[in-house]
């Protein structure tokens, strides 16, 4: 027979013996530990993506970083290889340059005799067609590889290009004028090989 006087809360009771407790029987109140798990969850849930932006700036920057290098590396390489290329052409193109300086003596010889028979009296007109002959065919010859003669007269001194060997007056020619040529120049394309030995001119 069951007893009625027993209450009939024992079956909240726990495995333990003893009915679990509420906040208000521990002394925190319901509401104040519902205020503490929202402030837990408020503080903790913004940290997450203020790191996720920082680490989104961070990748940014160095992509950014990662970029320009790329750039400089990539403006480097093509600065070499026009050098390169440069170089190539300037082999090329100033390959017989030792060669030119080696056949000036030659020119200046030839230069000296074609002189030389024009001022003799009764030199044999068939020896000198001849000499005049052979010289223009060897200046058409090296013109042929980019040499080219610098024979100033009548033309400004130019320092660049003329090596002044003295200067006399005259009141026929305007001052710093090349009045005689003593040793033709050469040029190899754009190259000065020998400046000119000039006389040049001063005021009276």
């Amino acid at each position: 027979m069951v007893d009625e006087s027993t209450p009939k809360d024992t079956d909240a009771v726990n495995d333990s013996g003893t009915p679990p407790e509420t906040p208000e029987q521990v002394g925190i109140p319901e509401t104040e530990s519902a205020q503490q798990s929202e402030v837990t969850d408020a503080s903790e849930g913004p940290s997450q993506p203020v790191s996720d932006s920082e680490d989104s700036a961070s990748v940014d920057t160095q992509l950014e970083e990662l970029r320009e290098a790329v750039l400089r590396a990539k403006a480097d390489a093509q600065n070499i290889q026009r050098r390169a290329e440069r170089d190539v052409e300037n082999a090329h193109k100033y390959a017989i340059e030792r060669f030119v300086k080696e056949l000036l003596p030659v020119l200046d010889s030839m230069d000296r005799a074609l002189e030389l028979a024009e001022t003799i009296d009764g030199f044999d007109a068939a020896a000198l067609e001849g000499t005049q002959m052979t010289h223009k065919l060897l200046l058409d010859a090296v013109a042929k590889f980019g040499v080219v003669r610098v024979d100033p007269v009548g033309e400004p001194f130019d320092p660049q290009m003329h090596q002044a060997m003295t200067m006399v007056p005259s009141a026929e020619h305007a001052p710093n004028t090349v009045m005689r040529v003593m040793q033709k120049g050469y040029q190899l394309h754009d190259r000065l090989v020998r400046a000119a030995m000039v006389v040049v001119t001063k005021s009276p």
